[in-house]
Parts: structure tokens; sequence; C-alpha cells
């Protein structure tokens, strides 16, 4: 298994600043006897809480991938009602599942025999804010 990310990150880039693409667990992260996660969203946040790192420990400790992005959103919507995120999970045997706040998220896949990928729609977990994806400031 392997895991990339990549940052637009040009809106809000303040000079220097290192985001969250780069920082292990936070834009992505894979262990080979778990699975693994990828992630987009409020970086400033995410940095914060490693979401992918927190999903892929899930994943190990027996959570379903649906209930490990969904814990991972969880912890940062606690702190930050309006934090913008979106986290897909990846188990070692190709199940996917995914959890967002902030907006309703959208990702694909393809895999083993489809023709086509496939489309999948996340809405925003209860208790978070909606606000189609808006960048947030969180202090």
């Amino acid at each position: 298994m392997a895991a990339g990310t990549s940052t637009n990150g040009a809106a809000f880039k303040v000079p220097g600043r290192v985001g969250d693409g780069p920082i292990v667990g936070s834009g992505s992260y894979v262990d080979g006897d778990a699975g693994g996660c990828g992630a987009t969203g409020d970086g400033d946040i995410m940095m914060r809480f490693l979401p992918c790192y927190q999903a892929v420990e899930n994943l190990r400790r027996g959570m379903s991938p649906t209930a490990a992005a969904e814990d991972a959103v969880s912890r940062m919507v606690r702190k930050y009602p309006k934090v913008s995120s979106g986290v897909v999970v990846v188990d070692r045997d190709g199940n996917h599942g995914a959890a967002a706040s902030g907006w309703t998220f959208t990702y694909s896949f393809r895999g083993g025999n489809m023709r086509a990928a496939q489309v999948v729609t996340i809405p925003p977990l209860q208790g978070a804010v909606d606000d189609g994806g808006a960048y947030h400031e969180m202090l």
C-alpha cells in the first residue's frame, strides 16, 4: 500500500508555511498491516489532530473504514465545529469508507474488475457546521 497527497494551499498560504500534506499522519498515512488514509481540508487544524494516523490506528483496533474515518473527523469537530475536512480510509482488504465536516465531500474509487470509477458523496457529520467548504480561520 502507498499513500500520497498534494496541496493547493496557495489561496491561504503564508510565506514559509509548511502545509498539512507533508506532515506524516495529517494528509496521508499507510500501514500495510492495517490500511491507509488520505485527507483534505483545513490543513492548519488537521495538522493538530493527525486524522489519517488516527484513522489507521482505528483500523488496527478493529474499526471499519467508515467508523475509523468518522472517529477521526469527530475528534476535530468536537474542538472546531466549523472545520472543513474530508477523510477517506481503506483497510488492507480494500474496503473503504469516509467522513466529512464543513462540506459535502465527494471522492471516487476504481479497482479490481471495475470498468469505471464510482463516485461516493459523503454528507458532513452531525454536529459539524456545513457552509459549503469555505475556509475557516480557527483561533
